[in-house]
C-alpha cells in the first residue's frame, strides 16, 4: 500500500476528524509557549524587583487556564484521531478479507496462518498506531521547533543559529545509522510470521509431540522460530540504540553551544540575562521534541513494513469469473478438456480429457504428486488452469459467477473445521434454511441421533463436547446435503473414521452422491471397488481410466497399486 492509498484511507475515513485533530494539536502546541514566556516574565520583574502578587497571581492563572485549555485540546484531539484509526482499522481490515475472499483458494493452501495474523491484526494494528498517536506527535514535533524557531529568532538569530546547531545534528546523524532499519523491520515481521505459524503447529500437533517426547525446547521449527525472533529483536535494539543515544547526547549537550555563545552576547550587552535563561529554557522544549521525531522515524518504517504486507495480498488478482449462471438442477456433464496446470514452473497435469455425468462416482487415484488433488480442486478454481478448461454444461467454470459455481460444488475433506458455535451453526454455516431441513439432513448424514442426545440439542455450542473424527465428518456431510450442489468433491470421506463410524459415514455418503456427479479422491482402493470409472493419474497424466475389473485385467498402473495395496492390507491383518 502506498503513502497515496493510505492518505486516501485517512481522507475516506475521517478527513476532516483528522484535520480538525491537526488543528487541535497546533493550538495546543502554542499554548505550550505560554508556561515558558510567563516564566520569563517573573523572573524578570523578579530581576527588575517589580513583581507584585497580584502580577505573580496573574502569571500563575494565565499558566493555569493554559494547562486546562491545553489538555481538553490534547484530549479532544486524541478522540477524533483514535475515531479515525478504529475507522480505518476496521474498513481496511474488511477490505482484506474481502479480497482474500475472491482470492483462489490455493493462495490459502500455500499462506501460513501465522502471515495472513500478522498482516490482519499486527500490521494492521500498526496503520491504527501511526493515525491514533503518531499523528498527533508528529504535528507537535513539527510545529513546536518551528514556531520556537521563528520566536527564537526575532528574539536574538545569533544565539538561536546556536540553538539550531545541536538540533539539526541530532536529527542528522541518526539518519544515516537507520539506513537498514527498515529491512530490519521486514525481517522482524517475518520473524513474527513464522513464530505465530510455528506455535500455532506445535498448539495441533501437541498430542503426537507428546506421544514422542517433543518438548517445547526439542520442537526445532519453534526453537528456531524463537531464536530468529529474539535474534531479529537484539539486531533492531542494538541498530535503535546507536542512533537514539547519539541523539540524545548530542540534544543533550545543546547548553554547550547556548552558553558561551549566549554569555559572550551578555557581556558585550547585546542580550539580557532574562533571555538567555528564556532561550535555555525553550531550547529545552525544542529538543524534547526533536528527540521525538526519531522515535516517530522508526515508527514509521514499521508502519511501511507492515503496509508493504498489506499491499502484497490486496495486489494479487482475484479469481477470474464471468457473468454467467448455470441452475444446479440442471447439470448433465462435467468435463475434463486439455486442461493442463503449471505450479510456478513445475508441471502439475498435462493435458487431462474427462466427462462426468450425475449419477457417476468418478474416482481420482495415484501415487502422492500425481496430480489427482489438483484435478480435483481446479474444480473449485483452487488455481486456474494453465491451458484448457473445465466446463459444466459446456461452459468455462470461468465464465461462470463465481456464486454461481460455488452453488454449483461442495467438497468434503479429509480433515473437518467446525465454527465456534453450536452444531446447528456448524450444519447452515451461516446460511438461511429452515430447521426441517437442517433436521432431515442431519438425519440422512446419520448424525442426528447422536445431536439430539446432548443437553442442548442442536445449540449445543462446539467447544463444550469433544467430537470425534467420524461424528465431525458426518456434521460435514450434513453440511454438503443440505446445500444440495450438482457436484461433490469427496477426499477419502472414510480414511480417518473409525470401524464404527464408517458404516454410518457410507450411508451417509450414499444420501449425499444421489443424483450427483461425484469426484472421489482415492487413497484407499477398496473404497472405490463398485466406481463407475477409475482415473489413474501418474506424473500430471492420466495414464489409464475404466471400471475396477476393467484395470485390473489391463495388468498395468492400476494393477500394480492394486496389488501393492493388498499386501499392505493382509500385513496389516496379520
Amino acid at each position: 500500500m502506498k503513502n497515496k492509498k493510505l492518505f486516501k484511507l485517512i481522507k475516506d475515513t475521517g478527513r476532516f476528524k483528522i484535520i480538525l485533530g491537526i488543528l487541535l494539536t497546533i493550538l495546543n502546541s502554542a499554548l505550550s509557549y505560554i508556561p515558558y514566556f510567563a516564566v520569563y516574565k517573573v523572573i524578570v520583574q523578579l530581576m527588575n524587583k517589580t513583581l507584585t502578587y497580584q502580577q505573580l497571581m496573574m502569571w500563575a492563572s494565565i499558566t493555569l487556564i493554559t494547562v486546562v485549555f491545553r489538555t481538553l485540546s490534547i484530549t479532544m484531539a486524541s478522540f477524533l484521531t483514535h475515531t479515525v484509526a478504529f475507522n480505518a482499522m476496521h474498513r481496511l481490515r474488511l477490505q482484506v478479507i474481502e479480497h482474500m475472499s475472491k482470492l483462489n483458494l490455493g493462495f490459502f493452501n500455500n499462506k501460513n496462518k501465522g502471515s495472513l495474523k500478522t498482516t490482519l491484526f499486527d500490521d494492521i494494528g500498526r496503520l491504527e498506531n501511526f493515525i491514533a498517536h503518531n499523528i498527533i506527535q508528529l504535528t507537535q514535533a513539527l510545529v513546536v521547533p518551528i514556531g520556537l524557531i521563528i520566536v527564537l529568532f526575532v528574539m536574538q538569530p545569533i544565539l538561536t543559529i546556536c540553538v539550531l546547531i545541536p538540533g539539526i545534528l541530532g536529527v542528522v546523524l541518526p539518519m544515516r545509522k537507520m539506513k537498514k532499519y527498515p529491512q530490519l523491520t521486514n525481517q522482524f515481521t517475518k520473524s513474527i510470521e513464522e513464530l505465530n505459524a510455528s506455535s500455532n503447529e506445535m498448539v495441533n500437533c501437541i498430542k503426537t509431540l507428546k506421544m514422542f517426547n517433543i518438548t517445547a525446547t526439542k520442537f526445532k521449527r519453534y526453537t528456531s522460530a524463537v531464536k530468529t525472533y529474539v535474534n531479529t529483536l537484539i539486531t533492531m535494539a542494538k541498530m535503535s540504540c546507536k542512533p537514539i543515544a547519539i541523539t540524545v547526547v548530542v540534544l543533550d549537550s545543546s547548553l554547550l553551544f547556548t552558553i558561551p555563545i549566549g554569555g559572550l552576547l551578555y557581556l558585550n550587552g547585546q542580550i539580557e540575562a532574562a533571555t538567555l535563561l528564556l532561550f535555555g529554557l525553550l531550547s529545552m522544549c525544542l529538543y524534547s521534541n526533536l528527540q521525538s521525531l526519531m522515535t516517530i522515524r522508526m515508527g514509521m518504517m514499521e508502519l511501511n513494513s507492515g503496509l508493504a504486507n498489506i499491499d502484497e495480498i490486496l495486489a494479487l488478482k482475484p479469481i477470474v469469473s464471468g457473468n454467467k449462471t448455470v441452475s444446479k438442477n440442471e447439470v448433465e456433464v462435467l468435463e475434463f478438456k486439455k486442461l493442463c496446470f503449471k505450479y510456478d514452473e513445475d508441471e502439475v497435469l498435462n493435458n487431462i480429457n474427462l466427462i462426468c455425468k450425475p449419477n457417476t462416482v468418478t474416482a481420482f487415484v495415484g501415487a502422492s504428486g500425481a496430480g489427482k488433488t489438483t484435478a480435483a480442486q481446479l474444480i473449485g478454481k483452487y488455481w486456474v488452469a494453465t491451458k484448457g478448461a473445465i466446463k459444466i454444461n459446456g461452459i468455462n467454470i470461468n465464465e461462470l459467477k463465481e456464486e454461481s459455481l460455488m452453488d454449483l460444488t461442495s467438497f468434503v475433506f479429509q480433515e473437518q473445521f467446525m465454527l465456534q458455535a453450536s452444531i446447528y451453526e456448524n450444519i447452515t454455516m451461516g446460511c438461511s434454511y429452515s430447521k426441517q431441513l437442517v433436521i432431515k439432513a442431519a438425519k440422512e448424514a446419520q448424525i442426528h441421533d447422536f445431536i439430539v442426545s446432548l443437553p442442548d440439542g442442536y445449540q449445543t455450542k462446539v467447544t463444550g463436547i469433544k467430537l470425534s473424527g467420524g461424528q465431525m465428518q458426518r456434521i460435514s456431510i450434513a453440511r454438503a446435503i443440505l446445500k444440495d450442489s450438482a457436484i461433490v468433491v469427496l477426499d477419502e470421506a472414510t480414511s480417518f473414521s473409525d470401524i464404527e463410524n464408517e458404516r454410518k459415514i457410507q450411508l451417509a455418503l450414499q444420501n449425499l452422491l444421489k443424483n450427483k456427479i461425484v469426484i472421489m479422491i482415492a487413497h484407499r482402493l477398496n473404497t472405490i471397488q463398485n466406481a463407475d470409472n477409475i482415473v489413474v493419474f501418474d506424473k500430471g497424466k492420466i495414464v489409464e481410466h475404466g471400471k475396477h475389473s476393467e484395470l485390473l485385467s489391463k495388468n498395468a498402473v492400476y494393477h500394480s497399486m492394486w496389488q501393492i495395496f493388498i499386501s499392505s492390507y493382509r500385513e496389516g491383518v496379520e
